[in-house]
């Protein structure tokens, strides 16, 4: 009829510019504003380290070593030991994201080893490094001295962080328990380029599998730290910190077999 043949004359369009209006702005402008707004979170997963190998620790750097691990001492070494694995994992993720950009987030004489071995910075840094992280955990341990009632120079083991093998360990194993614990934490390191919540989970399972046998420490700063404060071994301490070193060797060792660079 006539109504119908005049409908099909009608010219047709898409029903899509019934509902959707013109798009206002261009899709390439769309898309690299969508680029800019994912690269904060795209740097909070995996801090951009702009550490130079060759260049002198700045004081940025050893600021950002120092005051990581005074945070990590007083926080990992003051909690009680059932949450000892989450508190000590959680601090050192957020000093990750905190200085990761700054000086690389090392914490650690270990990791500082394993970048040196790597030839990622210099023996200069890696020892400016060790000393910063080394100053960070007496502060940390002296802290707790001020905070803690009860706690005191000179308190031995008992003291916030303070640390001593099973009765039952050798110091073979003692020796062997710590270097894979360090190195398990430095491989992660290096093979995540730093990314907080992969570092944080390899600390938080070490603790949970060697701390209670050693205590976990895998840190020579944490180690050197509350053995200076409180007055532990020499001896002990000495064999934990060869161990946790060795570790970082090992760890530098596997991560160029493993990693092109």
């Amino acid at each position: 009829n006539t109504v119908t043949s005049q409908l099909l004359q009608r010219p047709s369009f898409p029903m899509a510019a019934l509902c959707l209006p013109k798009c206002p702005f261009p899709i390439r402008a769309r898309v690299a504003s969508t680029s800019k707004r994912a690269a904060p979170f795209q740097a909070s997963r995996r801090p951009a380290v702009t550490v130079q190998a060759s260049a002198p620790a700045s004081n940025k750097e050893l600021a950002s070593e120092f005051t990581g691990a005074t945070v990590l001492q007083l926080i990992g070494g003051a909690a009680p030991a059932a949450l000892a694995a989450p508190a000590n994992g959680l601090a050192l993720g957020a000093m990750i994201f905190t200085f990761g950009a700054t000086s690389g987030a090392h914490f650690n004489p270990a990791i500082s080893l394993m970048m040196l071995l790597r030839g990622k910075i210099s023996s200069a840094k890696a020892l400016a490094y060790m000393a910063a992280q080394v100053a960070g955990c007496v502060l940390g341990a002296l802290i707790c001295c001020w905070l803690f009632p009860g706690v005191y120079t000179g308190m031995g083991l008992g003291a916030p962080g303070a640390f001593g093998p099973a009765s039952s360990l050798s110091g073979s194993a003692l020796f062997g328990l710590e270097a894979l614990g360090t190195a398990v934490l430095g491989l992660t390191v290096y093979g995540s380029g730093g990314a907080p919540l992969g570092v944080a989970a390899a600390l938080m399972a070490t603790i949970m599998t060697v701390g209670p046998w050693t205590g976990a420490v895998i840190n020579p700063a944490r180690a050197l730290g509350p053995a200076i404060v409180f007055g532990l071994s020499l001896t002990t301490v000495g064999l934990y910190v060869a161990a946790q070193l060795a570790g970082g060797a090992l760890a530098a060792v596997l991560a160029g077999a493993i990693h092109d660079a």
